[in-house]
């Protein structure tokens, strides 16, 4: 029997295999290891954030439409460039930083701090990223990117995603009536009481650890 899947579902998979395919077009370069793992974190976060308001719509995709060449040889350079700049406050920039560079806002949490070494892309690595522009990131749930990118990292299990993909829905069908329906009725009877509630939070950052060491959900 053929799984069918819904839209949303269905931009999952696709901008997992695009994501794929342009990690295996620069390890196929000769970059790969941390800096490939760090790099397209850094892109998968401005595909998001071109899409959901962290930048302007669709800006990310006009500076590789527009600033990068068709054959993708200053690709890599102007990506390098843009990182640093996403790391520095407006404040800190340079005053005759290119404008196209200087509307992006500063972003914090050290993501685009670590230097990293210069790829060196080429016209199909190009279409590939424009291609993953293309998609609307922002029909792309949020908590599902973390088994996204284990997918993209590792080609054997893109190979099965679609017969093994479980989406955000489904995974809320199966650990609601586990342990969520508890934990809300539980929070409702502490969320008055500041000494409960904080007895409370630390149940759930114990309960995350218990998870994280006996759940594998993947997509």
């Amino acid at each position: 029997m053929q799984k069918t899947f819904e839209p949303t579902e269905l931009i999952n998979i696709t901008a997992v295999k695009l994501l794929g395919q342009l990690h295996d077009l620069l390890e196929d370069s000769g970059y790969n290891s941390h800096p490939l793992e760090v790099l397209l974190v850094r892109i998968l976060f401005c595909l998001f954030a071109d899409s959901t308001g962290i930048f302007e719509q669709d800006l990310f995709k006009e500076f590789v439409e527009v600033k990068t060449g068709i054959d993708g040889s200053n690709l890599g350079a102007l990506l390098s460039e843009f990182f640093q700049v996403l790391n520095t406050p407006r404040s800190k920039r340079l005053k005759n930083l290119n404008e196209s560079l200087n509307q992006f806002p500063y972003i914090n949490g050290k993501l685009f701090e670590e230097p990293l070494p210069i790829p060196a892309f080429n016209s199909q690595m190009r279409e590939m990223l424009l291609e993953c522009c293309g998609l609307d990131w922002g029909k792309i749930s949020p908590a599902i990117f973390g088994s996204m990118f284990q997918a993209v990292m590792k080609p054997e299990e893109r190979r099965n995603l679609g017969a093994h993909y479980t989406s955000e829905k489904n995974i809320i069908k199966l650990i609601k009536p586990l342990f969520l329906d508890e934990l809300w009725s539980e929070f409702d009877k502490v969320k008055a009481n500041k000494a409960k509630l904080k007895a409370f939070h630390k149940k759930l950052a114990q309960l995350k650890t218990v998870l994280t060491k006996n759940f594998c959900l993947e997509i």
